[in-house]
């Protein structure tokens, strides 16, 4: 039977016979349980794309291989600061730098060979990069210099120096404290003393020795200070250090007074030997850097004593039997005083009220300033290295009242003698025009090491400056 369109029931619920609810109920039930068991499955199987550097290494901390250009944190294995005494309030007169009469130039040195530059990218044909701007030359004209000890302030230090008018300043680095194990190098606190130096104004002399025990040879004495087994660990050591501290450092020395036992491992340094270590340094710091001035070690001033010294002019000719000339850009020079005043000669000199007879009764030329420096400087000419220029890394003269045991003829200078002296080679050496950049044998080390040997040859000490300290500062240059 059909409805009429205007037909509506009374009674809107469907007829009892159609119970719609239960089935509407079910159906949406029907469809949670199909979704959530949908996301179950999709939770069970899925994971999260893993990001592809997820195992990369970490990145490494910024290796300087520059100079440094600031201020680093403090670690490394020099000593803690001492206070020094202020530098005195005086009128000085204004020091001008003058240069010497004669002016030699570098001959006789090969160019070094430069190690290829690596690309950053394994890419055939990499974008070059622009070359770093080179190091100025070095000045190597006489200048003077004194050494200091690295543990004083920098701040006071620098003080002294420029009121003693100083151009240049000498540190020794201990390679064995710097390296203590392979490739671990601590450089914290020498960047921050090389820092404060250049920025002050002064170039910059680093001699570089003591083997680390792990370099050294098997057989050899751990109990004396030595060279390595290998030459290359430490042309690898110098050659990162000139790469480091370019522009901040302008000369290295290569070892220190190799003619004596205690600086060879227990027997002097045999001479071909030494050239060969020097030969290896000279090539690595040439590499890092052209600029900077490759001085030779400077032999102690000695007569031959059987294991324990060779006579420092007779290994002076062997080192240039050995190669010399070719590796190197001056020639190092260690002329002691002892108690024979600067400008004497070694052959007449007399004292006859002196209480150490080395240099009156035993004569030689190592006793005396002038001895050392005209004999180094015979040895070069006969050598054809005349072009060169000698550099005195270590001078002075000792004073003291109860001197070290080794040291005795301190007891015969006193302080006015220790200005004298000290003044007149300065300008003895001058006056030769064949001397470099001259160190006075040293600064501070009466205020940082009292009581020491080294505290003998200072010009400052704890109770203030020497009569030395004022005859250099007011020294005409």
């Amino acid at each position: 039977m059909q409805r009429e369109p205007s037909f509506k029931p009374i009674n809107s619920r469907p007829a009892r016979g159609t119970n719609w609810l239960p089935i509407i109920l079910g159906g949406g039930l029907a469809l949670v349980v199909a979704c959530a068991a949908a996301f179950a499955l999709l939770a069970f199987f899925w994971q999260p794309s893993v990001p592809n550097d997820i195992n990369s290494p970490p990145t490494p901390a910024g290796v300087v291989v520059s100079f440094v250009t600031t201020t680093p944190t403090a670690q490394g294995n020099i000593p803690p600061t001492a206070t020094l005494p202020p530098p005195p309030v005086q009128d000085t007169p204004t020091l001008v730098e003058q240069q010497p009469t004669h002016t030699p130039t570098a001959a006789g040195n090969p160019s070094p060979t430069l190690a290829p530059e690596t690309p950053d990218s394994p890419d055939p044909t990499p974008t070059p990069k622009p070359p770093s701007p080179p190091s100025a030359p070095v000045d190597d004209s006489f200048a003077v210099g004194i050494q200091v000890d690295p543990a004083g302030d920098p701040g006071e230090i620098t003080a002294h120096l420029k009121s003693l008018g100083v151009k240049w300043v000498k540190f020794q680095m201990s390679w064995e404290e710097t390296e203590p194990q392979p490739g671990v190098r601590n450089w914290g606190e020498w960047d921050r003393l090389i820092l404060a130096y250049h920025n002050a104004g002064f170039n910059i002399l680093l001699s570089v020795v003591k083997a680390p025990d792990w370099a050294r040879p098997a057989n050899t004495d751990l109990s004396q200070e030595g060279p390595p087994a290998d030459p290359a660990t430490y042309a690898a050591f110098v050659g990162e250090m000139a790469k480091r501290y370019k522009g901040g450092v302008q000369a290295i020395e290569v070892w220190n007074e190799q003619n004596l036992a205690r600086e060879g491992g227990g027997a002097p340094m045999p001479p071909a030997d030494y050239v060969a270590l020097l030969s290896a340094a000279y090539q690595a710091i040439n590499t890092a850097d052209p600029s900077i001035v490759v001085v030779s070690g400077a032999p102690t001033p000695a007569g031959d004593v059987p294991g324990a010294a060779i006579d420092d002019i007779n290994y002076l000719n062997a080192m240039y039997a050995a190669g010399l000339k070719n590796v190197s850009d001056a020639i190092g020079v260690h002329p002691s005083g002892y108690n024979c005043p600067a400008t004497a000669d070694w052959q007449s000199v007399s004292d006859p009220a002196a209480s150490f007879r080395g240099p009156f009764d035993n004569r030689h030329h190592s006793w005396c300033f002038r001895g050392t420096m005209e004999g180094y400087r015979n040895v070069m000419v006969a050598n054809g290295d005349a072009n060169k220029r000698l550099w005195p890394t270590e001078f002075g003269w000792a004073v003291s009242s109860t001197p070290q045991t080794g040291y005795e003829y301190a007891v015969d200078n006193t302080r006015e003698e220790q200005a004298q002296w000290i003044v007149e080679a300065f300008q003895q050496a001058k006056a030769w025009g064949w001397v470099g950049p001259m160190f006075l044998w040293n600064l501070n080390y009466g205020v940082t090491r009292p009581g020491s040997e080294q505290a003998a040859f200072s010009i400052l000490t704890a109770q203030g400056t020497t009569p030395a300290y004022q005859s250099l500062a007011g020294m005409p240059r």
